[in-house]
């Protein structure tokens, strides 16, 4: 099968109680018009627990119900896209992670450019934003789309292929991604959610240029179901339906702490300990994304209101959709943490 399946809750290990409390939690976001489009999707062991949309494709008067199958931009999220297509080149001998960048985009040179490796770009530690030197190269975690737009051209020139065209290929596809798209079809645009001038990000969110969009740092729209396929991937050690995408040894690599000791700061938050992988935020003593994950979930959250989260622990993967209204309480979206929580308290059988 190319999709999670709905089984039963018991085997899934959560209570009905949890379960409808999950749901109703969720509705009651939109019917508080904390946001206008919400898609929630839960799993456990590889078991549906929650799929649900709430709300309105747009602001529009008139505007259609939401369903599951609507497509968001993900932005951010994309770097995993792009993490992982690298882990695969990794893995097929045809890039080396300790290797200088220099070595596959022959221009980028200059002062203390030469000690800027593959992992720093995949950790956002290179040190480089543009031609500007912000650190010494692994001193300090700074979140960088400029980075990932780096690992997109390498991934060109490695793989011979674009780099859309190579993830769609190679990823994509075989995971049975059918939803998810750089440059969105036109046949599907129907399918996309719509936001207000007013919302976060809504400027460049709401552009021509972005459903056109393959940005290797925040390029990508996709489904709910189709993200948590991926999610499911990386829980399942790499393996999904059969299809085998990364090796478990590069999914260990790709989800545990790369960074140790190394400090960053996002907006008004300082974290002593950054704790990132390749691609995904690694949760530790973070709390990110919700109050009840364990130290060794990871996850990933995208500008205007995205977030997968996947806790190995708890053997979860939860997807939260949402056109954002009010992203700066204080930090990022709380409601993404409320909606977690009550999914990881559907768990009856620890």
């Amino acid at each position: 099968m190319k999709q999670l399946s709905f089984s039963t809750l018991e085997q899934a290990g959560v209570s009905a109680f949890g379960v409808q409390r999950i749901r109703t939690a969720a509705a009651q976001m939109v019917a508080d018009g904390i946001t206008p489009a919400q898609v929630i999707f839960a799993a456990r062991r590889g078991a549906m627990i929650v799929h649900q949309a709430d709300g309105k494709f747009g602001p529009e008067p008139g505007a259609d119900d939401l369903t599951t199958d609507a497509l968001f931009p993900i932005c951010s999220i994309t770097k995993l896209f792009t993490a992982t297509a690298v882990m695969m080149l990794v893995e097929q001998g045809k890039l080396g992670l300790s290797r200088p960048v220099s070595d596959y985009v022959s221009e980028f040179t200059g002062e203390g450019k030469s000690k800027v490796c593959v992992h720093h770009l995949l950790t956002h530690t290179s040190g480089f934003d543009g031609e500007i030197i912000l650190f010494e190269p692994g001193s300090v975690m700074s979140y960088s789309g400029y980075g990932y737009g780096l690992l997109g051209e390498i991934i060109r020139r490695v793989s011979g292929q674009p780099y859309d065209e190579f993830v769609t290929e190679k990823l994509f596809k075989p995971l049975g991604m059918e939803n998810t798209f750089y440059c969105v079809l036109e046949e599907a645009r129907r399918k996309v959610v719509r936001r207000s001038p007013e919302a976060p990000c809504a400027e460049w969110i709401e552009t021509e240029e972005q459903l056109n969009s393959v940005s290797a740092g925040g390029g990508a729209y996709s489904t709910a179901i189709d993200l948590a396929v991926f999610g499911q991937m990386f829980l399942n050690g790499g393996i999904f339906n059969e299809t085998r995408i990364l090796s478990p040894i590069a999914v260990k690599e790709m989800t545990r702490n790369q960074i140790p000791g190394v400090s960053s700061q996002y907006r008004d938050e300082v974290f002593p300990e950054a704790y990132w992988g390749y691609g995904w935020a690694i949760n530790g003593t973070k709390r990110d994304g919700g109050d009840l994950f364990s130290p060794e979930a990871y996850s990933h959250w995208g500008a205007g209101g995205p977030f997968i989260c996947v806790d190995p622990v708890y053997e979860t993967v939860t997807v939260h959709f949402s056109v954002e209204l009010d992203h700066q309480r204080p930090f990022k979206n709380m409601y993404v943490d409320y909606f977690n929580n009550t999914v990881l308290a559907a768990i009856n059988d620890l």
